[in-house]
């Protein structure tokens, strides 16, 4: 049987609530989230603290968003970065902010039910995104013939012309295009190649060489 001293001294330590700052955004915005963080047991404080939580409210230009957590992130690289995003920012955009230094992102029309489970999913180390952005995390791999349509789209051509080039019904390649889309996280062929040619995406270089292939045969 174990003394009273030795049980008092496996007694956990008191539980210390998490800090957390809001920074940029509106007054009103800002206070909208100082309150629902305060009522979830958080302690607001006016400056970042070491492994604290950090909430940066949205910013109008995306150049200023990804400096100001980039900025954030070089001067406290224990703290979490939250980010609160307008909901039609494109995921492209989303996934520049997990680049930037951001641990979690919250759309703006979820933050009242989203934004404390996020937090606190955080503070435990967990990645958090919303549910949308789960393929730009782990994207899935196109096929081959994929990044083959994908390489004659860069290379200007129709579907018709990609149908005649790879020997394919125009329905197939119209089929493999739309999955192909779908995956890059692009809605039309000016947005894949955009998505192609952006080096942060990661899809290039596969791309790329065999559209050099093709259009040297």
């Amino acid at each position: 049987m174990r003394s009273t001293a030795s049980a008092a001294q496996a007694v956990p330590a008191v539980w210390a609530p998490a800090v957390a700052t809001v920074v940029s955004g509106d007054g009103q915005g800002r206070g909208y989230v100082m309150r629902l963080l305060g009522d979830a047991g958080f302690v607001l404080s006016a400056a970042p603290e070491p492994d604290a939580l950090i909430v940066l409210l949205d910013c109008a230009r995306e150049d200023e968003r990804l400096r100001e957590i980039r900025t954030l992130a070089e001067a406290h690289p224990q703290a979490r970065i939250l980010a609160i995003m307008h909901a039609d920012v494109p995921n492209a955009a989303l996934r520049r902010v997990l680049l930037a230094g951001a641990s979690g992102i919250v759309l703006e029309d979820d933050v009242e039910r989203a934004l404390v489970p996020t937090a606190r999913a955080m503070l435990a180390g967990q990645l958090t995104v919303p549910s949308a952005l789960g393929q730009q995390v782990a994207p899935r791999p196109l096929s081959h013939r994929e990044k083959q349509i994908l390489a004659l789209v860069m290379l200007g051509m129709t579907n018709r012309e990609i149908a005649g080039r790879l020997f394919l019904a125009e329905s197939t390649v119209k089929t493999h295009l739309s999955s192909a889309f779908r995956k890059i996280d692009a809605r039309s062929r000016s947005e894949a190649v955009a998505r192609i040619q952006d080096p942060e995406a990661g899809y290039g270089p596969g791309i790329l060489a065999i559209a050099d292939g093709l259009a040297a045969a």
